[in-house]
């Protein structure tokens, strides 16, 4: 003679493990496809990175001639903080080299 009880109850146990094992698997699958968007975002903004330093050069050389006061006022910040970052970047190096007192 069968327990009702433990019937029941298994019938209970095993819905929840099936719920789980499917939140499991859906909230994979959504950790997949972030995980792949953010991929992507990354991919995106190189290549636009890219672009823009192409366009740059190309501007700055003379290969491209646009008519764009907000591209010309990019590209002057642009070098701005190059020239920043590298006076930056010898300033550290300084601050590494061992004190010779």
């Amino acid at each position: 003679m069968r327990d009702p009880n433990n019937e029941s109850w298994r019938k209970k146990a095993i819905g929840v493990l099936q719920a789980c094992e499917h939140e499991l698997r859906r909230t994979t699958a959504i950790g997949m496809k972030m995980i792949h968007a953010s991929k992507a975002s990354t991919d995106l903004h190189s290549t636009y990175e890219e672009l823009g330093r192409l366009v740059a050069k190309a501007m700055k050389e003379g290969d491209l001639d646009w008519n764009s006061q907000r591209a010309r006022v990019l590209i002057q910040n642009a070098d701005e903080l190059e020239v920043l970052l590298q006076e930056m970047e010898g300033q550290v190096q300084d601050l590494k080299r061992p004190n010779d007192n």
